[in-house]
């Protein structure tokens, strides 16, 4: 995501959703949210308004059984 960035800023193209992006996950990495994966940063938001947004173990788990 660095690296796309950096490359868009030197040839100057705009890449507003990119450095959104790319903010939001360093905010995430200095939580200390290094170990999740990269959908962790779609918690800032649901952290930021104090909302707990929980899904069953199970269903989850059925989800993914069914994309099998």
């Amino acid at each position: 995501m660095t690296l796309a960035t950096e490359l868009a800023r030197e040839l100057r193209v705009p890449m507003r959703v990119a450095d959104l992006a790319l903010e939001e996950l360093t905010e995430a990495l200095n939580r200390g949210w290094s170990e999740r994966d990269s959908r962790v940063s779609m918690r800032l938001p649901s952290r930021a308004i104090r909302v707990k947004i929980a899904v069953p173990k199970e269903k989850i788990q059925q989800i993914l059984d069914d994309e099998r």
